[in-house]
Formats: structure tokens, sequence, C-alpha cells
């Protein structure tokens, strides 16, 4: 890379500070200089001075200073270099920014660009049969396939490693680009065999590893590229390549667990939608994020491991919080991802969770106050110091202070909630009877809808029982006329939804009933399922006694199945600062 000092006051000098900062800030002109509210800072009265003929600016309320450049850097969240290459092809001002690469590294690029050709190429094939198969399950569209270079890892009439042999690579190139490895027997075999290729590439677009799922249950399921000095899974993130410039100008940059959540949210309209590689977020990535948006929101899977590595991230980036660098979270519902809990229910109510992000305070407060009871001043006591631990983590001065002080206030009014709500907290056996009886009423309606095949015996049965409320039993009489009875689901659903039954069936098909019920669920098997409604209905006593167990309301049972425990979160803080 080659740029001198006066390349960039050519560049200073071909844009406009004045042009640049109006875009966005109200200017009043006094004398040869222009003055505006510092965008570092917040204030109602301009202190914020702009030079255009110097190209500089300083602010005399937090003495903020610099230039073009800088605006760039501390405002817009680029690296230096990226702010060269950006306002250097905005100015006209030619610029080699290609530093001059060794044979060898030319060699391993076109190798890995040949390679991920290669396994595009095979998806055409037959034996890709199965891989198309899943990218199909996925809902995948061709575009989509093609724009992320899906491929696959294997052709019947070629290895990668014998067709690269045949573009003249040597052994040594190729054992070097990490497409091919050494065996146990000290023979060259391809890395990746009979898996579904992800191309993983750096900022600029080019190729520097692969991920391979397994489709045939091989374990592990996901592998990538090994480690090189080329390719650094700690400091990339899969898709920041397409990702950067949506997310610049939205300022707005969402973390996935997952290959196939991204590109799954990006089919969908979501491009500002990056993950890291198979691990866990690492503090190099979140520094990455952070240089594209000043609040990035992380969103992993809603099964335990996701929870946990959810909370490990928060943990983790308090040390590293300031007033131009945030983070926030969304929760997803238990044993879903963002893929498939847009195919099973869809992307508009995956829309809503978008919508809705936990602060980092607000995530962190919520994941550790529900690992402990609080029942008794040693907890209070022993959870306060928690609190105070990781505040204490925090090195921005008043982020601290004002971190500090929403953890406290959200500490009290717990506490003052669960003091005024103890009894409620405590619901009698009969009262979560009650409650257990009407969300399992919901679930045996909404199989009758989701069971085309089994709808007139399940309704039948229905009808002749009295566990039923009167609104019910009216729908449950409704859906056994002939309008109904021989309708596919979605039909069903469409031509009910204008009656005064609407609300009912909304909340007998929602996902806290699937979820508590899995043979209401639309893919559930038919047969099983009608099995299933019969053999709760007739045992519905036993199967309430059981459930009686748990110790707290419905509403908190569903909230926190995928809950922290304390001990995990104590193990939590104790990785980050051995991982230090």
């Amino acid at each position: 890379m080659s740029f001198s000092k006066n390349d960039l006051e050519i560049i200073k000098s071909k844009i406009s500070l004045r042009s640049e900062l109006e875009k966005k800030h109200k200017l009043s002109q006094k004398g040869k200089d222009f003055w505006c509210c510092c965008p570092f800072h917040e204030e109602k009265t301009p202190s914020f001075k702009i030079n255009d003929e110097l190209g500089s600016f300083y602010c005399f309320g937090c003495n903020a200073k610099g230039d073009i450049f800088t605006i760039y850097t501390d405002l817009y969240n680029y690296s230096f270099i990226d702010a060269v290459k950006e306002l250097a092809q905005r100015s006209g001002v030619k610029i080699d920014f290609d530093k001059k690469k060794t044979n060898k590294e030319n060699k391993i690029e076109e190798i890995l660009e040949i390679s991920c050709q290669w396994f595009q190429k095979n998806l055409e094939n037959s034996e890709a049969i199965n891989c198309n198969k899943y990218l199909n399950k996925r809902k995948l569209k061709e575009e989509i396939i093609k724009q992320f270079r899906l491929g696959y890892s294997y052709n019947t009439k070629s290895s990668l490693y014998e067709f690269l042999k045949n573009k003249s690579f040597t052994d040594e190139e190729l054992l070097s680009s990490n497409v091919v490895k050494l065996s146990n027997n000290k023979k060259i075999q391809d890395y990746f065999y009979k898996r579904l290729i992800f191309p993983i590439k750096n900022l600029q677009g080019k190729v520097v590893g692969f991920g391979g799922r397994s489709l045939d249950n091989t374990n592990p399921k996901y592998i990538n590229s090994p480690e090189s000095n080329f390719f650094q899974k700690r400091y990339l993130l899969y898709n920041l390549d397409l990702a950067k410039n949506t997310s610049r100008k939205k300022n707005n940059l969402l973390i996935c667990e997952g290959y196939m959540d991204v590109i799954s949210l990006f089919q969908n309209g979501i491009f500002s939608v990056v993950s890291p590689l198979g691990t866990s977020l690492t503090e190099d990535q979140l520094k990455l994020s952070w240089r594209y948006s000043t609040k990035p929101t992380v969103m992993f899977d809603g099964d335990s491991a996701g929870v946990r590595a959810s909370y490990k991230v928060a943990v983790m980036s308090l040390p590293l919080i300031s007033a131009q660098k945030f983070l926030q979270f969304i929760s997803l519902p238990e044993n879903f991802d963002p893929d498939s809990y847009i195919n099973q229910f869809s992307f508009n109510n995956f829309l809503k969770f978008l919508k809705n992000p936990q602060s980092l305070i607000e995530f962190i407060f919520n994941q550790s106050s529900s690992s402990i009871k609080l029942n008794n001043a040693d907890e209070k006591i022993s959870y306060d110091k928690y609190l105070d631990d990781l505040i204490e983590t925090i090195k921005d001065k008043k982020t601290q202070y004002f971190y500090k002080s929403e953890l406290k206030t959200l500490f009290f009014n717990k506490l003052r909630y669960q003091n005024k709500n103890t009894n409620k907290l405590n619901l009698t056996s009969k009262k979560l009877n009650q409650n257990l009886n009407k969300k399992q009423n919901s679930s045996f309606i909404a199989s009758a809808i989701n069971n085309h095949n089994f709808r007139s015996q399940i309704l039948k049965q229905l009808s002749y029982s009295d566990l039923f409320n009167e609104a019910e039993m009216k729908l449950i009489n409704e859906l056994q006329k002939d309008e109904y009875l021989n309708l596919e689901p979605l039909k069903l659903l469409k031509k009910i939804e204008n009656t005064s039954f609407s609300n009912l069936v909304k909340e007998c098909m929602s996902w806290q009933i699937y979820r508590l019920f899995p043979y209401s669920e639309p893919k559930f098997d038919p047969q099983t399922s009608f099995d299933e409604v019969l053999k709760s209905l007739n045992n519905l006593n036993t199967r309430l006694s059981n459930l009686k167990k748990i110790n707290k309301s419905l509403d908190e049972f569903v909230k926190n199945t995928n809950s922290l425990n304390w001990s995990e979160l104590q193990s939590i803080n104790l990785e980050i600062l051995d991982e230090d």
C-alpha cells in the first residue's frame, strides 16, 4: 500500500468538509467559519467550528478536532485505510492500494478462487442431488445460491486435488492453500468431502477460506478451513463484504449465529447481516462490527447454547463499551433460529423481534436476575455484588456511571415488584391447573385445524368433552360444519379470519401452544397427532398433576425455559477472564 502525506492533502483539498457535515447537520456562517452542534456530543448551542479553507474542525465543548479523515474514522467508524480508499475514490485521486504480493500469495489466491468455482460447478452434477434437496428444503432461491457462491465438494470425475494438479499447481502450493491435506498414510486428499460449501470472503470480496456442512449426519456437522496467515477466523465475519455498505448507511448490523441464518435473512431483504465463523463471537470480531455500526444487534439461536453464547458476548463487551460503541440483543423463542422461525411462522412475525431489541444492560439484567431466586438477604447481597463486579469492568467512566444507575434501578424495581406480587408468583394448584387446561384446550383445537386428515374424528371427540368453555365449544361446533370440515388448513384460517372466532383461533395457533404441545403443530405426523390428542383427552388429570410440579406460573415457564442458571453466569465470567 503506497500513499503519501501529499496524497492526503490533495484529497482534503478536493472534498469540502463543510459540504460533508451539512448533509446531516444544520450549519450557520460567522465570517469565514461555519458552526453547528457537535456531532460527537449532545449540545443545544453550536460550539463546533468548521474552517473549510483549512479543511479542519474544532469543538469548544468537548475539544474534538480533526479533518475529513477524522469524520470518517471517529464518526462513521471507518478504519483509516478504508476512509482513505473511500475519499480517494470520491475525489478522483488515484492511489495504488494493492501492495506487492509474493508469488506464493498470488498462487494461493488463485487456488482458492478456482476451488470456489469448482465447488459451484459441482452443484450442477447429478451426484449433488442431496445437496440441492437440502438447499430447496431451506427455501433458497437460485439467485441467492449463486450470489453467495454455494457449492458441493464432490465430483465423480475428479477430486479437487486432481483438478488443481491438472492446472499445474504444485503439491506444496495446494497444501499451503488448505483446500487439500495430508492423510494419515501421507497421501494428499481433499480437505472437504461431500459437504455443502460456503465460501468465506474478506472485506474486499476475495475468497480466503471455506465452511463445509455435512449432509449425511457426519460429525462434526460444520468444519472450516484450517487457520493460516490468510484465514484467521477471529478477524473475519461471514458476509461482511456484502453487508458493510448497507450497515454503514443504516448504522445497523445484525450478528447471527450461522451461515444459513445470514443467507436466509439476506434473501428476505435484510442485507446488513453477518455471523462469526462457527465459533463464539470474539473481541476482535466485535471491534470489527463497530467499524460499520455504532450499535450492532446480537441475535443468536434460542436454545440454551445460543443464550449462553449471547450472554458471554454481553459480558465480554462491557470493557469495550463507550459513547460511540453500544450493543443490543434479540432473544428468539426457545429452540428457534432465524431461518427456522421464518419458515415455520412468517417473515412479518420475525420483524417484530427485530423492532424490539433489548439494550445491553436490559439483556444482562434479565438473563442474570432470572438465574437466582432473590428470596433472602444473602441472595440479594450476592447478586448485587455480582452486578457491581460487572460494572467495574467498564473502562469508560461516563458509561460506567449511567449503566450502574440503570442496573440499580432495574434491580430495585424487581425487588419491589417481587415483594408486591409474592402471592401471584406462588399460584395455587387450582389456578395453575386452570391455566394449563386453557392452554391444552387450545392445543386440541389447533390439532383439529392443522390435521386435515383426522379433523372430523378429533372434533367429534372434543364435542363429547366437558373440558371446554362456552366460546371454545361454539368454535368446535362451527368447525364441524361442512363448509369448514374439508378445507385445507390455510384455506380454513382464511375463511374464519373475518368471523367472531378469529381471535380465539389466533390464540390456539400461537407458537407458545406449539412449543408446549408439539402434536398440535402443522408439520406433525397426522396419525401420531390424532393418537396424542385422544391420549391427552383421556388422561388429562394425570397430565395436569405432573405439570403441577412446576413451581411458577405458565407464563414464567414459557419465558424462562432457556435461561441460564446462577453457576453458569459465574462460569462465563471466569471463562472471559481466562481468555484475557
